[in-house]
């Protein structure tokens, strides 16, 4: 099957505009978030203030509703006023106190997430809410009133446990974590930066663990160290890719050849997406990516590897899903391993089965 010359549909909303690609947002980005000269000046509000103290002291906050501080020009308005707008629905529907505050209101995740330098302006369809209270008909009315929310998450167990699946190996085996997407669409990207250049990684965000686009990434930094010390010449495998950051920008880096897989089917899925939306980017050919297994006949979670796609140009790219110990004995030898588990998991037994088919193993 062929994925060339057709339009990126969205894996929740089958949209064609949420997945838009690598170098069309990067034509844009400078000024996504910023003002235009129609543009209120931004107003200070305190996000330790009890919203019903904001509203005394502001009569912008009293009334507030999906018109309050947008700008006529550009149709922004501050991510403050637009949380400002999320907590007072929170209020009316009676899941939060009155004394509530913005911070109160859950994670606000930007669509195309990059350290802006500056406090964003956002437009419609560019925030993603992760929130601990709340419920599904206050999500969908959230989604409707709120112009630029564009989906709404609910969070499940603690804040600090990780999205995706830890292991998925004889008795450490574990079960997936994910949020549960309660209203519109969760699919978001974020700017990753490197010496090679810049790609954008989109994510299903409620299936995906988080990680903030920031920049002097750790892991991008261990590639640039292995590229400095040429070892991302040859044949690289991302044995736990999540959504393919690392082994794509291998491609940047020059790597001969890239073996991109992992266990749990939503990374799968994601990979995918940034291949083709990254295509150019990376020197891929796009009537060269190539379906060869249907995703949407796969387990969620992995055991024997299936070649899931392929993409050649600059690179010769190749997609599984399957078990990482399982992957070692399916392919020839590569000259570089990397392993990215999740932070607490063991990586012993992954190194030991990758150290005969690897020149070298790299854990991050």
């Amino acid at each position: 099957m062929n994925a060339a010359n057709t339009a990126i549909v969205c894996p929740r909303c089958e949209s064609e505009e949420c997945v838009i690609p690598a170098e069309d947002i990067f034509e844009s980005l400078h000024s996504m978030y910023g003002a235009c000269r129609s543009c209120m000046p931004e107003i200070s509000v305190s996000k330790q203030m009890p919203f019903d103290q904001l509203a005394r002291f502001n009569p912008i906050f009293r009334d507030i509703d999906d018109t309050t501080m947008r700008c006529p020009g550009c149709k922004k308005r501050s991510l403050d006023i637009a949380i400002a707008h999320v907590l007072s629905i929170l209020i009316r529907e009676g899941l939060r106190a009155g004394g509530a505050t913005l911070f109160d209101v859950g994670t606000p995740m930007i669509a195309i997430g990059y350290p802006v330098p500056f406090p964003p302006r956002l437009g419609r369809n560019m925030l993603i809410l992760i929130m601990d209270a709340i419920d599904k008909k206050t999500a969908e009315m959230i989604t409707d009133e709120v112009s630029e929310v564009k989906g709404v998450i609910q969070r499940k167990g603690r804040a600090d446990q990780p999205v995706g699946i830890l292991n998925t190996g004889g008795d450490c085996a574990s079960a997936p974590h994910t949020y549960d997407l309660l209203s519109g669409c969760d699919v978001r990207a974020d700017v990753v930066s490197s010496a090679f250049g810049e790609l954008c990684i989109y994510k299903t965000q409620s299936d995906t663990h988080i990680e903030f686009s920031r920049l002097g990434s750790d892991k991008i930094a261990v590639l640039e160290s292995l590229y400095y010390q040429r070892k991302l010449e040859g044949r690289v495998a991302d044995v736990c890719c999540g959504a393919g950051t690392l082994g794509l920008v291998s491609v940047l880096a020059g790597a001969r050849e890239v073996i991109l897989n992992d266990a749990f089917l939503p990374a799968v899925k994601n990979t995918l997406i940034n291949i083709r939306a990254n295509a150019s980017m990376l020197g891929l050919d796009p009537a060269e990516i190539k379906i060869h297994t249907d995703p949407s006949e796969l387990k969620t979670i992995a055991d024997t590897p299936v070649l899931v796609a392929t993409a050649s140009g600059s690179c010769d790219l190749s997609l599984y899903h399957g078990d990482l110990v399982d992957l070692a004995t399916t392919i020839n030898r590569c000259d570089l391993c990397l392993i990215d588990a999740f932070m607490g998991v063991p990586t012993d037994g992954f190194v030991r089965a990758w150290k005969e088919a690897a020149t070298m193993v790299v854990t991050i």
